[in-house]
């Protein structure tokens, strides 16, 4: 059955297979499998461990299918779950920073990065951009490269991220923020400016897409990399950069409200003592 399946189809398979029906809860894990195995395999960046826990995810969406209580937040729930497993897996391993590459993940790598695309770049440019990107995606933090696949891959609202990352929505905002400020970083130390991050993420969907989820998207607007100014204020204050300018303000702030105190109180005692004055000389008047 193909992947792409229309959203209506989607919540009746759902909906059939909440309440016991076999088959469609048959068809349902394989219409979602494509677009869940992309997710899994962006989040954890080996195909081997993606496809395990794949499974471990489709084993849980059957069991617990029936306590979706919204049908039209299917896909949130799903990829919450998937989330769930894959943070176990991290925390059981211990290998939040330690990313490996499977056999399958480089020739696919490279297999992705030789084919001719229409994206304007050369084949040797894509490839060191492929590279680079794929690097830098190792080193950002899980919690970090979650928000990017689900606001600029999946294209998600970050109301419906932050209900699979369990926080508000503005603290979404401010962590996709944080999580662009560091996959910045990481490609500017590879050489590649800001200016490159819309055509990195876009690669980045292109080389994470498995053979059996061609349907997946795997290219990012310039809207979905956008995020609100309360939130890049707040986010660009949890930087380094950041904290430092929020000291030196807050430095000259005192400063100055130390100086204004002194300069009110100053004024204060003049006019106090010029009053006691003006009171002496009118009593000995």
């Amino acid at each position: 059955m193909n992947n792409s399946v229309s959203y209506l189809k989607l919540i009746g398979l759902v909906s059939r297979a909440r309440i016991g029906d076999q088959e469609s809860m048959s068809q349902l894990a394989e219409v979602v499998q494509g677009r869940l195995l992309a997710y899994i395999y962006r989040l954890t960046l080996n195909y081997d461990l993606a496809q395990d826990l794949l499974q471990e995810t489709l084993l849980e969406m059957v069991k617990s299918l029936k306590e979706l209580r919204k049908v039209d937040r299917f896909w949130a729930w799903l990829f919450r779950t998937a989330l769930s497993k894959v943070q176990h897996h991290f925390r059981d391993q211990r290998r939040k920073r330690a990313v490996q590459m499977s056999m399958f993940d480089e020739e696919h790598l490279l297999k992705r990065t030789s084919q001719d695309g229409d994206d304007g770049l050369s084949k040797l440019i894509r490839e060191e951009l492929s590279d680079a990107i794929f690097e830098a995606m190792k080193k950002v933090k899980v919690k970090h490269r979650n928000v990017l696949v689900l606001r600029c891959l999946e294209q998600m609202p970050y109301s419906e991220i932050a209900a699979i990352m369990d926080c508000n929505e503005l603290k979404a905002r401010v962590l996709f923020f944080r999580a662009k400020h560091s996959l910045k970083k990481r490609l500017s130390r590879r050489g590649f400016g800001k200016g490159l991050l819309l055509m990195s993420l876009t690669l980045f969907g292109i080389i994470t897409t498995p053979a059996k989820a061609t349907s997946v998207t795997s290219t990012v607007s310039a809207a979905s990399v956008g995020v609100s100014f309360p939130a890049a204020v707040i986010g660009f204050l949890g930087t380094n950069l950041g904290i430092a300018v929020a000291t030196v303000v807050a430095a000259i702030t005192l400063t100055l409200v130390i100086k204004a105190v002194l300069y009110v109180t100053a004024f204060i005692c003049v006019a106090f003592f010029l009053f006691v004055l003006a009171c002496l000389i009118k009593l000995y008047d």
